[in-house]
């Protein structure tokens, strides 16, 4: 399905998002705190955000509209909002929010994307009979024609900026001062009677994951909550998150032309979209 380009995929791939679990709907149900408001990245500037992404869905939607119209299929339009704040990074280090810890290391639904924008997608996804499915995705269906009208230069090896993104984030936490927050969130751990060697192996702990339940256990919670709490206390995501954007500018800086190819084409694919929606 056209969801997103690989852009997305690397924005959320290196997120550490879990699957989501169950949440109503609504307006801006889980607003963000000014910390993860501030979590920006170097490389940021080099991936798409939410809105872009929808903007370039929108745009593809009408493109597949015509050309499945053209081949006898009917193609739903979904309605994206375009206006959204860019919060990638909200999960990058973990659970950092008390209201998100409510639901453990789950994500609700609601929290990455616009639950309603993924209820359409299933909706219409279902609706596809199996041969509208085969002009839509088929090798030469209309999504490969809708992609080469959007992305005539192909991707800028966006795999690369993936690769970095995710050592930025492994690296990171061998700077001397993210260790010592790191050993100060662990003590603090400790003391509430929890063993963990860092954040990523409390989210990860294999009892949140063993039954693929949407739905938190108590304990579970509890643990995030304590996560969250010494990261508070110990100011760790603050320390975390300077490191990376030293390591990050560092790379941009290394390799610069690299990273203008990827502007370039970024750019270039939301010039083509808007000029598909202008003209809707």
């Amino acid at each position: 399905m056209l969801r997103a380009t690989l852009f997305l995929t690397i924005a959320l791939s290196v997120a550490g998002c879990a699957a989501p679990s169950n949440s109503s709907a609504g307006a801006d149900p889980f607003p963000p705190t000014a910390q993860v408001e501030a979590l920006r990245l170097p490389f940021d500037a080099y991936t798409f955000s939410l809105a872009d992404m929808y903007t370039i869905s929108n745009a593809e939607d009408l493109l597949m509209r015509k050309c499945m119209v053209a081949r006898g299929h009917d193609w739903a339009i979904i309605k994206r909002p375009t206006d959204l704040k860019d919060l990638r990074n909200r999960r990058r280090y973990g659970v950092i929010e008390s209201k998100i810890a409510q639901f453990g290391y789950h994500v609700p639904a609601g929290l990455l994307s616009p639950e309603g924008v993924e209820l359409a997608y299933d909706k219409r996804d279902s609706s596809l009979s199996e041969s509208a499915t085969e002009a839509a995705f088929g090798p030469d269906g209309c999504g490969v024609e809708v992609a080469g009208q959007l992305r005539p230069g192909g991707d800028a090896e966006p795999n690369l900026l993936m690769q970095k993104s995710s050592a930025s984030l492994r690296d990171s936490q061998s700077d001397p001062r993210v260790t010592d927050a790191m050993s100060a969130w662990r003590d603090c751990m400790h003391r509430k009677g929890l063993e963990y060697q860092d954040p990523h192996g409390a989210m990860s702990d294999p009892k949140w994951w063993a039954n693929d339940s949407s739905v938190p256990s108590n304990e579970e919670i509890a643990v995030a909550t304590t996560d969250v709490d010494c990261k508070n206390q110990t100011g760790l995501v603050d320390v975390w998150h300077a490191a990376e954007v030293r390591i990050q500018e560092q790379e941009i800086n290394q390799d610069p032309a690299y990273f203008q190819t990827l502007r370039t084409a970024m750019n270039k694919e939301l010039d083509i979209a808007r000029g598909v929606l202008g003209r809707s």
